[in-house]
């Protein structure tokens, strides 16, 4: 029998440190409800007991310095976080510990760790529960060991002297945090006055994101919602937050899941007993309505209109099928005859001298013979060739969504389809209202390099619930004969597939064999 000490972790893992509710709608007992709905494993470190509910707050006992070390340490003798979520620090000494803590904790192991620190200053009852001494403890000793700060904007104004006096003041509120304690900030703008919706303002730390986040800022804006039962809402952000930064996610894709499983939490809150309650029914969300929709930073100051719906592109079939991706007009003819009905013509890695030429007559070819076998050819990149040669459709990566001109591929009457790396990535291109979505990648890929990790099967689950009553979408990256049935157990409605016909042995069986298990699509 093996020692569990020497097996791997059954799950991620998060640490929360803060306090305890007897209520259980706030505090260390919200972390671990937010962490366990999502299935990550959330261990606590005590820093106060508290007598409170929804009506006042009695009393507050603190946790001595000693005991909170111990607990440290009981903690790392078994599990190692790859997220510490810090919530309500009680006193300066308490601060000092926590900060040596981190600093020795992060020079002696190799172990990557994220902390999350959301700022509790005062209790919902308008308690105060940290002076003046301790905040400035917490400012010297906790906030230069933190990664993600993520106060509300009574808590950013304290941590910054500044004054909110008009909505536009958030992105303000959020960039002073970031400059002054170099960290990453989300300032929770759910109590700003005068608005019709819940502006979150992210900026990302100075130089220090990771080459893998698809942004450096972005305002996340939800429809407010009329329910007084708002307690944990803070803590389960925060810690929903840390717990996806756990699995694996970014912290661009964690804010928009964390946000869209609070505002499905609080659409459902409840009152407890005889008062107001909280955000206790907390669950990774499948409606895309809780979803918040994406601003830059410029749009939330030229206070665009968030509600408005640009007009969609040309649609396709919700069901595309199987869907290979090559990089010349034979193989696709090949493919088309044997019964492939979506395709894309990638002409990548062509010579430079005459190439402009190769491109295009490439191009036309593939565009022919898609009509001649009545089938949906999606030219990548080359969206100027597209048009001038009218293909079915074109797809955009990343990159080259960023250079092309949407508006004229529009005008054509073309189909647009978008690659994405995550929720974000397909949150922003969602707002587009583009003729498919490709989720990506799934699975490691050899075909090209890519700067994100692969999103797994859980992920693409995840996406394919949010998005597929909106439109087509596409599982791409990865994917072969072996893997395509669990792709598809997930409900995508596409599959898209390269070296897996490309470096094939026998093209023609493999693709009959994937039309077999895949489809066609619909007409």
């Amino acid at each position: 029998m093996s020692n569990p000490s020497d097996d791997a972790q059954a799950s991620a893992v998060i640490w929360t440190i803060g306090g305890v509710d007897p209520l259980g709608v706030a505090g260390v007992i919200a972390d671990s409800r937010a962490a366990n709905a999502i299935d990550v494993h959330c261990a606590t470190i005590v820093t106060c007991v508290t007598a409170q509910n929804s009506i006042s707050f009695n009393q507050l006992h603190a946790t001595d310095v000693q005991l909170l070390d111990a607990q440290w340490c009981a903690l790392l003798e078994q599990l190692v976080p790859s997220v510490i979520k810090i919530g309500l620090i009680v006193n300066a000494e308490q601060a000092q510990w926590l900060g040596d803590k981190l600093a020795t904790y992060r020079h002696s192991t190799n172990e990557q760790l994220t902390v999350i620190y959301d700022p509790v200053l005062a209790s919902s009852s308008a308690c105060e529960l940290v002076n003046q001494q301790t905040l400035e403890a917490i400012k010297q000793s906790v906030l230069p060991h933190v990664d993600l700060l993520t106060p509300n904007i009574d808590e950013a104004q304290a941590l910054t002297g500044l004054t909110l006096d008009q909505p536009s003041d958030l992105v303000a509120l959020a960039r002073s945090l970031m400059i002054e304690f170099e960290l990453s900030v989300l300032v929770k703008g759910g109590h700003l006055a005068g608005v019709t919706a819940a502006y979150d303002c992210y900026i990302a730390k100075l130089h220090q994101v990771a080459p893998r986040e698809p942004a450096t800022s972005f305002v996340m804006v939800s429809p407010l919602l009329n329910n007084r039962n708002l307690r944990g809402t803070g803590c389960s952000l925060a810690s929903s937050i840390a717990a996806w930064c756990a699995k694996g996610l970014t912290v661009c894709d964690a804010l928009i899941l964390a946000k869209a499983s609070i505002n499905q939490a609080i659409k459902q809150a409840l009152p407890l007993g005889n008062h107001l309650g909280g955000v206790t029914k907390l669950t990774t969300v499948t409606d895309f309505d809780y979803l918040p929709r994406v601003l830059s930073i410029n749009g939330y100051l030229e206070q665009a209109d968030w509600l408005g719906v640009e007009p969609s592109f040309a649609s396709c079939p919700h069901n595309l099928g199987l869907y290979p991706v090559v990089n010349n007009s034979d193989l696709l003819g090949q493919l088309l005859s044997l019964g492939v009905k979506t395709i894309q013509l990638r002409a990548k890695g062509l010579s430079e001298q005459g190439a402009d030429q190769e491109i295009e007559s490439e191009i036309v070819k593939a565009i022919d013979l898609g009509r001649q076998y009545q089938a949906r050819v999606f030219i990548n990149d080359y969206w100027q060739l597209a048009i001038k040669h009218h293909a079915y459709g074109v797809h955009l990566g990343q990159e080259d969504l960023q250079l092309a001109d949407l508006e004229q591929i529009k005008q054509a009457g073309l189909r647009l389809g978008l690659s994405t790396h995550g929720i974000y990535e397909a949150v922003v291109c969602d707002q587009l209202n583009p003729s498919y979505i490709a989720l990506g990648h799934i699975y490691p890929t050899t075909t090209k390099e890519m700067p994100s990790t692969p999103q797994g099967l859980e992920n693409l689950a995840i996406q394919v619930k949010l998005f597929e009553s909106r439109r087509a979408l596409v599982a791409i990256g990865g994917i072969d004969l072996k893997r395509v049935e669990q792709v598809a157990s997930t409900g995508i409605g596409s599959i898209a597939v390269v070296r897996a016909i490309t470096q094939a042995p026998d093209i023609a069986k493999t693709t009959t064999m994937l039309l077999n298990q895949v489809g066609a699509g619909d007409d």
